[in-house]
């Protein structure tokens, strides 16, 4: 497995509870768990929806990594919205386990970068 693979592998992963949590979860549990508050769940239901579409690009991105090609659309819209979560996180939000959240998107968003800038290392197998 190479180590973009792997990288989008681990986001797939991370992502797909997220969907789950934020598309079906309680108003009153997302809000205390994201430190905000409001009667009406939509804007958590529709960041799911948004966590789906991402969802799917990263499993076509996945594919094509597979098939040893770079996915180079992907790679940047990974990187802007992993980035720009860290960056709202860290510049926004006061509450301890979203901040620390923020070091996830961060490393994730560092692993885009470095596969942006060495494509070729980033889509080769590291065993075989």
């Amino acid at each position: 497995m190479s180590p973009l693979a792997l990288l989008l592998t681990v986001k797939i992963l991370l992502t797909l509870p997220l969907i789950g949590l934020f598309g079906f979860a309680t108003n009153a549990r997302l809000n205390n768990l994201t430190g905000q508050w409001g009667q009406d769940p939509l804007i958590y239901r529709l960041y799911a929806v948004a966590l789906s579409a991402l969802l799917v690009g990263y499993l076509g991105a996945l594919f094509a990594v597979l098939d040893l090609q770079v996915p180079w659309g992907m790679l940047w819209v990974g990187l802007v919205s992993n980035a720009g979560a860290a960056l709202m996180i860290v510049t926004w939000s006061c509450h301890p386990r979203l901040r620390r959240s923020a070091w996830a998107f961060g490393t994730i968003a560092a692993g885009l970068v470095i596969a942006l800038i060495f494509p070729a290392q980033a889509i080769s197998p590291v065993f075989g």
